[in-house]
């Protein structure tokens, strides 16, 4: 019989490495999120430039490095002329009418515009509230002056003097003062005035500027008065006045 040799090692089977693969794939997709996240970064921390067409674009080298390329040819746009502010607005006017109505009328500085005072026998025949011809010209030429300024809001008021109206057409000097005023109204409304910046005002005879015991201040009574005003910009509205309680008290901040 034979002699065996004896056997001293082990049976092996060959390692499974599957395992190895699964790691390093997962260690790729990190790496790939980490770079697109470093990527993002340094791109949001990029300043923002100041055309709307700019181009921005990352260095193919480095994500932290980036480069914006804006367009030759952009123009920023041109924001429009601010509007007169009132105060400039009521100087203009005040020259405009002063100089273009020297004798006709008489313009008088407001807080918050002008009055333009025009004598009655500028505009109408006595103790009456018809145009006459040539106030019709007059006027015409007045709104044209109005409207070059911008929007403004206008109260025709009626005035006159103390004397008690005898007969005609009408009962007091209020009917009379109120009459005119509406004449003038509907001129101003039929040349291109808003109606909601016109309201025709009668006062009679409670508002004299004159003497009433002397001709002179009569016939300076006898008038219808344009009270121009221009309203605040939207800004100033905006603002307002804020009340704001403090300890102690309140305080007006404008």
């Amino acid at each position: 019989m034979p002699a065996t040799t004896p056997w001293y090692g082990w049976d092996t089977e060959e390692p499974d490495n599957g395992w190895l693969l699964t790691y390093v794939d997962v260690l790729s997709v990190i790496l790939a999120m980490l770079v697109i996240l470093l990527g993002r970064m340094a791109v949001e921390q990029i300043p923002s430039t100041s055309g709307p067409e700019a181009i921005v674009s990352a260095a193919d080298t480095s994500p932290a490095t980036v480069s914006a390329v804006v367009r030759d040819d952009y123009q920023p746009k041109s924001s429009p002329p601010p509007e007169l502010e009132p105060v400039r607005r009521e100087q203009r006017i005040s020259e405009l009418v002063e100089q273009r109505f020297q004798g006709e009328v008489v313009v008088v500085p407001r807080e918050h515009g002008v009055s333009i005072q025009i004598p009655d026998v500028v505009l109408f025949e006595s103790a009456g509230a018809g145009l006459q011809a040539s106030a019709r010209s007059m006027l015409t030429r007045l709104a044209m002056t109005l409207l070059e300024i911008g929007d403004a809001d206008i109260a025709v008021e009626g005035h006159t003097d103390d004397r008690p109206v005898r007969g005609g057409a009408f009962n007091s000097n209020w009917e009379l003062a109120a009459a005119r005023a509406n004449t003038v109204t509907q001129f101003l409304l039929a040349r291109g005035f808003a109606a909601h910046r016109l309201r025709a005002v009668s006062y009679g005879d409670s508002r004299p500027v004159g003497d009433n015991s002397s001709v002179e201040g009569q016939a300076a009574n006898r008038r219808v008065e344009l009270r121009v005003e221009f309203p605040d910009p939207p800004e100033k509205h905006e603002a307002g006045a804020a009340k704001v309680r403090l300890s102690g008290g309140e305080s007006w901040l404008k």
